[in-house]
């Protein structure tokens, strides 16, 4: 074959592919891979040249710290204190004077200021005694810089050297040359912000600031300006009361207007600042998004379009709107459709969408659309918190600014009571009355102060309201008795009469510009002219849970205030909040819903009651839990949302925290007028021979013969109530007889013995 390949390709030919041919062999026979080979040795080259480098910036490293290290040794000043090393020092600083060149040796053979600290305050050395340290020892090393010599010896000069006169028995007791203050160098020293130095010479010393003598105890003080003296009660008399300290500011002195005493009828002003309690105390609002599926939504859509063309109507659905609660469906209807025809058919679509109930709006306000509102299979709670934190809630100033709940988009429900003015609460029992007036009560309570808001409250219930007993906005204790109810709306009433006195003679009309005015004026107002002060009037919110009690036990007066206080308080800065859980028209009366236009209302039982809350049907069709309609003064229809919902552990646990920060304030005067106005009407009842009518009604039957209570009702012109009361206290007196059913009373006192009787009343 090497025959052949030389007469064929020649000798240079013939050996380029026999070696060509050998190395295929090699690569066929010990799978040798040239690409391998080649990536091999092209990372050895390359982790050769990576060490290389490495060794390179070490030793840049270790020449930079060798350098540095010298430079550091130059600058270094280390005292030897050790006399037992006295001689070593001696051996290294010679040592350094012959071989200045080598850093490093110097670095070795200098002396070190720690160790020899080390061995010098050892305990053991003491035993022997300690050498007293050569002059040698406290002399500049020669490695030091010539500048830096000089300016240590200038220094050493002016601060005189060390007596180091150290023995076992006070080691530590040094000698210090003492320094007149004249040949002490001056140095400029930073004083502590506010601190202002005050020279002693008299020639810089204020003649007035100057001190009278010195005393006696301390007389060598006098020549040392820089030993710092603390001041005794004699010196502050003496000039350095002028010294003023403000790193401690001092509070300035400023006049506060006098706060008169409180006396009947004015109200308190409460001396601590109120501590608006924290978010953390409610429970936080899930942020999770609601978990209707998209997918569900429009597949009842789409179910809800062809159920109203299976009746013939041609809808579409334009708008889908989810909410805690329920969701919305905007229906478009086609040309030529009546509404009333989609409005009627309520039941039909609910039984084919298989809702518990359907709610028709049509039209919805300001949109060309008809909602259908269709209950979710899964709700979620709108919690307090949430609303108290939105912006819509931060950005409001009204100190009555309620959150009520969140409406179909998810929007936060806001009331302020200051414009509404007055609200009506009502709801079949367990619908959410009492959730909504804790949700109210607890946004005023985390937002006003009590020199803001006071509140008054009436629970015939008993349980629902008395927990915010103790709490500083009350004026007094929560009201629980129906019969002191009356009291207290007339103690309001008088209130309102007494505040419109008051804007009278200030020529002001309402209660927001008797603030304005008393802000506009109260620069000029002193604390000695009472004529001119303005009285502090905090605006009072009246809570009435349940009215039905009321009306049942007092009806007339009850019925008499709250249309009084309906009608006229709002200027006065007084609003009512009344709730109750039967809406018929004999406790939510016409007066009275006339003049409460903004009203709420919960799930009812038919709609009847509905009518009588709202004037319009649809609180039948509510929910439950929450599910509301809200109708305030300024909307032309009433918006359905879901209201705020807030636990009673929630409750308590805001009302502990504000009992433990504030004490109860409650106002003397509206207690004495609620009790006392009880106290006297039982007097009255039980106290009936003290009726002034008394000897009236008796000449009168003594004339006719007979007694009988429309006798009284004709003759004298009182009520049935009066006329019976005083035929029961004849009776009791023993001027007439018993009840004889229809028959009148006999007459037990001859005319005679009548005329005796007024003989020897007034001889």
């Amino acid at each position: 074959m090497a025959l052949s390949l030389l007469a064929v390709a020649g000798p240079i030919g013939s050996l380029v592919l026999l070696s060509a041919l050998l190395l295929s062999l090699v690569i066929l026979l010990f799978n040798v891979s040239l690409s391998g080979m080649f990536g091999q040795t092209a990372k050895a080259l390359s982790a050769t040249r990576e060490r290389v480098d490495q060794a390179v910036r070490d030793h840049v490293d270790q020449a930079r710290e060798a350098r540095d290290e010298s430079v550091q040794d130059k600058k270094s000043y280390d005292l030897l204190l050790q006399p037992e090393d006295a001689g070593k020092t001696a051996q290294a600083a010679e040592h350094s004077r012959q071989d200045t060149a080598s850093v490093s040796t110097q670095r070795q053979q200098k002396p070190n200021l720690l160790k020899n600290l080390k061995r010098f305050f050892q305990a053991d050395d003491y035993e022997d005694g300690l050498a007293e340290p050569e002059p040698a020892d406290l002399d500049v090393p020669e490695f030091l810089q010539a500048e830096v010599r000089e300016e240590i010896d200038a220094t050493a000069d002016n601060t005189g050297h060390a007596q180091a006169a150290l023995t076992k028995a006070a080691p530590y007791d040094l000698e210090i040359r003492t320094v007149d203050a004249a040949e002490q160098p001056v140095r400029p020293v930073n004083l502590p912000a506010g601190i202002h130095r005050v020279t002693t010479g008299s020639q810089n010393m204020h003649p007035e600031s100057a001190p009278a003598e010195l005393p006696d105890e301390q007389p060598e003080q006098a020549n040392e300006a820089d030993v710092p003296v603390k001041p005794s009660l004699d010196e502050l008399g003496n000039g350095r009361a002028h010294w003023t300290d403000r790193s401690a500011p001092v509070k300035p002195e400023v006049t506060l207007p006098q706060q008169t005493a409180r006396t009947a009828g004015r109200q308190l002003a409460l001396g601590p600042t109120y501590q608006i309690p924290p978010m953390r105390l409610l429970r936080q609002d899930d942020s999770a998004p609601n978990r209707v599926s998209s997918q569900a939504v429009n597949a009842m859509g789409l179910k809800l379009e062809q159920t109203l063309e299976s009746f013939g109507i041609q809808a579409n659905v334009v708008h889908v709107t989810t909410g805690p609660t329920i969701t919305r469906f905007e229906l478009s209807p086609g040309p030529g459709v009546k509404v009333s025809r989609i409005v009627n058919l309520a039941d039909d679509i609910a039984l084919n969408l298989a809702a518990l109930g359907v709610r028709i709006e049509a039209p919805i306000p300001g949109k060309s659309a008809i909602g259908i509102e269709i209950p979710n299979k899964e709700t979620k709670p709108v919690l307090l918190r949430g609303l108290l934190e939105s912006p819509e809630y931060q950005n409001t100033r009204s100190p009555l600014t309620a959150a009520l709940g969140r409406d179909i988009q998810g929007n936060p429900i806001l009331c302020d009571l200051t414009r509404m003015p007055h609200l009506l609460i009502a709801g079949a029992t367990g619908s959410g009355k009492s959730v909504c007036i804790n949700a109210v009560l607890m946004s005023i309570l985390f937002r006003s102060s009590p020199e803001d808001v006071r509140l008054l409250m009436i629970d015939p219930k008993v349980v629902e309201l008395s927990v915010y007993n103790g709490i500083p906005h009350l004026l007094a204790p929560v009201v629980t008795d129906p019969k002191k109810a009356s009291n207290t709306l007339n103690w309001a009433v008088n209130e309102m009469v007494r505040r419109y006195g008051l804007f009278a003679e200030k020529a002001v009309r309402d209660i927001s510009s008797y603030q304005a005015s008393a802000a506009a004026n109260a620069a000029a107002l002193s604390a000695d002219n009472d004529e001119a002060e303005y009285e502090h009037l905090p605006l009072i919110l009246l809570v009435i849970d349940e009215l039905s009690d009321l009306m049942m036990t007092t009806p007339t007066e009850v019925e008499d205030a709250i249309a009084r206080l309906t009608a006229m308080a709002r200027a006065a800065g007084i609003h009512l909040i009344i709730a109750t859980q039967r809406p018929s028209v004999d406790v939510i009366t016409g007066v009275i819903k006339a003049n409460i236009p903004s009203r709420i209302a919960f799930a009812v039982a038919s709609q009847v009651d509905s009518r009588t809350i709202l004037d319009t049907s649809g609180a039948e069709k509510l929910l439950g839990k929450g599910d509301m309609l809200y109708y305030p003064q300024s909307a032309s229809k009433p918006l359905r949302g879901q209201g705020a919902f807030i636990t009673d552990s929630e409750v308590e646990q805001v009302l502990n925290y504000i009992k433990t920060q504030h004490a109860a304030d409650y106002d003397d005067a509206v207690s004495d007028a609620i009790m006392t106005a009880q106290a006297s009407a039982s007097k009255e009842k039980n106290n009936n021979e003290h009726d002034e009518l008394l000897p009236q009604a008796l000449d009168i039957v003594v004339e006719t013969g007979y007694a009988s209570v429309s006798l009284l009702q004709r003759r004298m012109n009182v009520g049935y109530p009066r006329a019976a009361r005083l035929i029961d206290a004849l009776h009791d007196q023993g001027y007439i007889g018993p009840f004889d059913g229809s028959k009148p009373r006999k007459l037990l006192i001859t005319q005679g013995q009548y005329q005796e009787l007024k003989a020897k009343e007034n001889p």
